[in-house]
């Protein structure tokens, strides 16, 4: 068995906030930088271990438009498992969009905001939806809209 580091994972500029969040220490994270500051593949490798350690949480992961999701979101989360050495413990499909712990069956949702009623009707087995992703925040037209 491989035994994964995450101080080899988890950039040193985020060291701090990735203390915080297994703590508990915040409920909102805003994570400034810019392109290459590893902000999405900081959060990448967050969010699997966060439904891990909460076995009823599900997560979202939202971008303003839908179609971007395959090329972005969607591979970087599967990068995240990949590097936590984990990706044999989930299963993938691309319509809809989602991840699946295969262990519980939690699930990690993938949305564009371009469509909010599908947002508004999301339906899961059990557990609640305890993290949400809004990625390329920039993208979206000021508070009100997210």
């Amino acid at each position: 068995m491989t035994v994964i580091r995450l101080s080899n994972i988890v950039a040193r500029s985020f060291w701090s906030v990735h203390q915080d969040i297994k703590q508990h220490g915040h409920t909102y994270y805003w994570l400034k930088g810019g392109r290459g500051s590893t902000k999405s593949s900081f959060i990448s490798t967050e969010i699997p271990q966060l439904l891990i350690r909460n076995p009823d949480c599900h997560a979202v992961v939202l971008r303003k438009v839908g179609n971007t999701i395959k090329n972005s979101v969607y591979p970087q989360i599967q990068w995240g498992i990949e590097q936590l050495g984990l990706m044999n413990k989930f299963k993938y499909k691309t319509s809809p969009h989602e991840i699946t712990y295969k262990a519980t069956g939690q699930k990690i949702l993938f949305f564009g905001c371009d469509d909010p009623q599908k947002i508004k009707s999301i339906k899961l087995p059990f557990g609640y939806i305890g993290v949400v992703w809004m990625e390329e925040l920039d993208q979206f037209s000021g508070m009100e809209e997210i």
